[in-house]
């Protein structure tokens, strides 16, 4: 008796569930529901460069080559500073014997390497700068980046035309009259940097940082 009136309750209890949880779908049925991907980018002018630069030096005396290495490095960022360069520092320094491989293994030397980097606002100066830090000893550039102080306001406009462009999409999917109902912001690669390599006689013509932004609407 007692297993019948367990078996009656549990399936009492079953079919009351089930029912409630099929309420919300029945009054959801000819609901129409699309989410759609909006995307957008723009393009803003850079107003700061950052310069990396490398001295390297070389001398069969290991403390001859680390000194003058110092000597041109101390030069060099002193020149820079006095000349309106900002940040200017030492981002690596390195010393380490050298070796000619063309005929077996033989030493040529000792080398030192000192990279340093340093920062302009004014970028009409790019090549007068890379020409006078090479002129007083750095042996390369290793790359020029630039970047906008504009970056966190070109992205909200591109925040607000990707949402624009998932409207769009939204009526060509037959959408029309729907509402928005929420909007998320989707990862979308943008950097406020743009990295390049220098090589003499490069173009410094306008360099355009491209800021992407992407979202996901939802429309009923």
């Amino acid at each position: 008796m007692k297993r019948k009136l367990l078996f009656l309750f549990a399936l009492v209890l079953t079919l009351a569930i089930s029912f409630s949880a099929g309420v919300p779908v029945q009054a959801e049925a000819g609901l129409k529901c699309i989410s759609v991907i909006g995307d957008a980018s723009i393009e803003v002018a850079p107003d700061t460069a950052k310069i990396s630069a490398e001295i390297q030096t070389v001398d069969m005396d290991s403390v001859k080559a680390k000194d003058s290495n110092l000597e041109i490095t101390d030069k060099i960022m002193i020149d820079l500073k006095n000349s309106g360069a900002e940040n200017v520092m030492i981002d690596s320094f390195s010393t380490y014997a050298c070796y000619d491989y063309n005929e077996g293994k033989s030493s040529s030397g000792y080398c030192t390497n000192t990279i340093i980097s340093f920062t302009i606002n004014n970028l009409e100066e790019t090549k007068t700068y890379i020409d006078k830090i090479i002129e007083d000893g750095v042996t390369s550039i290793r790359n020029i980046t630039y970047s906008s102080s504009n970056f966190d306001k070109a992205y909200e406009e591109a925040i607000g035309l990707a949402v624009e462009n998932a409207k769009s999409k939204c009526q060509c999917l037959g959408g029309e009259g729907l509402e928005i109902v929420s909007i998320k912001e989707d990862y979308a690669y943008s950097s406020n940097y743009l990295y390049k390599t220098y090589c003499d006689g490069i173009d410094f013509g306008d360099q355009n940082i491209t800021v992407n932004a992407k979202v996901i609407v939802k429309f009923v």
